[in-house]
């Protein structure tokens, strides 16, 4: 019976262990998402470099992310994705994505755009 306690708190420390590096890690970063209509889904995921936007729905709107970088004097960027649904466009690599915002273009009416989602 000790032994199986000691086997038991043994796995627990080895697993606190684990746990402690892998959300300490820089690939733990934080995954950044924006939707919207189910039209569009903006997102910056695992070291943060790039921004991505995906065209999810088949409406003929294009699709856009606004998107700021550590260093960017908080001046969004916008990278379109006009390429049609099922299709993504991919931002150069550079500094930290610190907030995505998923946005549908309209031709005659204001764009729609979700709420500006930040690390």
């Amino acid at each position: 019976m000790v032994r199986s306690k000691m086997l038991t708190a043994g796995k627990v420390v080895a697993a606190l262990g684990v746990a402690a590096v892998a959300f300490s890690s820089p690939a733990a970063a934080l995954n950044l998402s924006s939707t919207k209509d189910d039209a569009v889904r903006a997102y910056s995921y695992g070291t943060n470099t790039r921004a991505a936007v995906d065209d999810t729905k088949q409406d003929g709107n294009s699709v856009y992310v606004r998107y700021s970088r550590d260093g960017s004097n908080g001046t969004p960027y916008t990278l379109h994705n006009k390429g049609g649904a099922g299709t993504t466009a991919t931002s150069g690599s550079g500094n930290k994505v610190w907030m995505v915002q998923a946005c549908i273009s309209l031709d005659w009416s204001p764009d729609r755009c979700d709420s500006e989602r930040t690390s």
